[in-house]
């Protein structure tokens, strides 16, 4: 038999009026809506490299943020030039992303969620040991390492780590621009 719980006037009064009140002091954009994500399924992204392939992927992650899929936290890159260039996209685009020269300091954020890799070959798998290692999914640019015992060490970082990595191969499987 089910035991019957009692709530005192007062008590439901003062919890009532905590719910009703919530959505005045909760940021807007934090709630979820119908045709617009929550605070919760919104992936934090930071962009390590973004010169070339890098700087694609951050325009179409910055469409995303649009879209209220992602926020847009950091931007890294060992060039001066491109690292500005990035940031003032940013900008344009009302996104306030903080600069790395260095993307282990990238990394420390805890409110980062995954990474965007789109560094030279040669620093793909020791980036994305690391991201996995400091808690961070990863798409990372093909070639995703550049000997077995990379790609063995990344596996291993990624199941240690309970991450999810992802490399991109989109131009062995999607229609090559002239198709299109």
């Amino acid at each position: 038999m089910a035991k019957q719980t009692t709530i005192k006037r007062r008590e439901f009064l003062g919890t009532a009026g905590a719910a009703l009140a919530a959505p005045y002091f909760v940021p807007h954009g934090v709630l979820a809506a119908p045709g617009r994500p929550g605070a919760n399924d919104r992936l934090t992204i930071g962009h390590i490299g973004v010169g070339g392939m890098g700087s694609g992927h951050l325009g179409r992650d910055l469409k995303f943020r649009g879209l209220g899929l992602t926020n847009v936290a950091a931007v890294c890159d060992v060039d001066e030039r491109r690292l500005a260039a990035a940031v003032k996209r940013c900008a344009k685009a009302g996104v306030r992303a903080e600069p790395y020269a260095d993307y282990r300091a990238l990394l420390e954020r805890k409110d980062i969620d995954a990474v965007i890799i789109a560094t030279p070959d040669h620093w793909h798998a020791v980036q994305t040991v690391h991201a996995c290692e400091t808690s961070k999914h990863v798409y990372v640019e093909k070639p995703s390492s550049v000997t077995i015992d990379e790609g063995l060490a990344m596996i291993a970082a990624a199941r240690a780590a309970a991450r999810k990595v992802q490399v991109g191969a989109q131009g062995r499987s999607g229609k090559p621009a002239y198709l299109t």
